[in-house]
């Protein structure tokens, strides 16, 4: 596997891993129906968009057939909270390629990158029932707030996995 900097024409992979990821991490928490209705089109230019964000970091990984199989992001934090300077936004992979230890190599080169940025503390946040919660714990996260969110018009509780020092994470790669 090689991980790399994204750039815009990797946009229609991350897209389709989101996608993909989506329908198989949140079965059973999302409505179906909600689900089949991701749109790549819609993701594509999300990506577009989030690609030219400044103070973005987002990375792909790739198959030995230079197909996107995973991507991970992340920046500033998103709240303003005045407490907490990087954000971990999103990580996912296709299904066939979790629990491989990818996503801890993943993690490290976007905790690399926020580091570079000057952030000293870390959150990333989670749908309590997203089956994928132990992984921030097996890297030293832990609760350090909850919301409530409306996605599909359904109210979820996300909760934020927080590290004090970003260094800490990386005892846990």
């Amino acid at each position: 596997m090689k991980i790399r900097k994204a750039t815009e024409k990797d946009v229609k992979g991350i897209a389709h891993v989101h996608i993909s990821s989506w329908q198989s991490t949140y079965a059973g928490i999302l409505p179906h129906h909600y689900l089949a209705s991701l749109n790549i089109e819609t993701r594509m230019k999300n990506w577009q968009r989030n690609l030219k964000m400044l103070h973005n970091a987002t990375f792909v990984a790739e198959n030995s057939n230079g197909e996107i199989i995973g991507f991970a992001s992340g920046g500033p934090e998103q709240t303003k909270d005045p407490h907490i300077q990087g954000e971990v936004y999103a990580i996912y992979f296709l299904k066939t390629y979790q629990r491989r230890g990818l996503g801890r190599q993943m993690v490290k080169s976007i905790i690399d990158e926020l580091m570079k940025m000057g952030h000293k503390n870390l959150i990333i946040w989670a749908l309590k029932d997203n089956p994928s919660c132990g992984f921030y714990e097996a890297l030293g996260g832990h609760i350090i707030a909850e919301k409530t969110v409306k996605m599909a018009g359904i109210e979820l509780i996300e909760v934020g996995y927080g590290w004090d020092d970003i260094q800490d994470i990386l005892v846990h790669l």
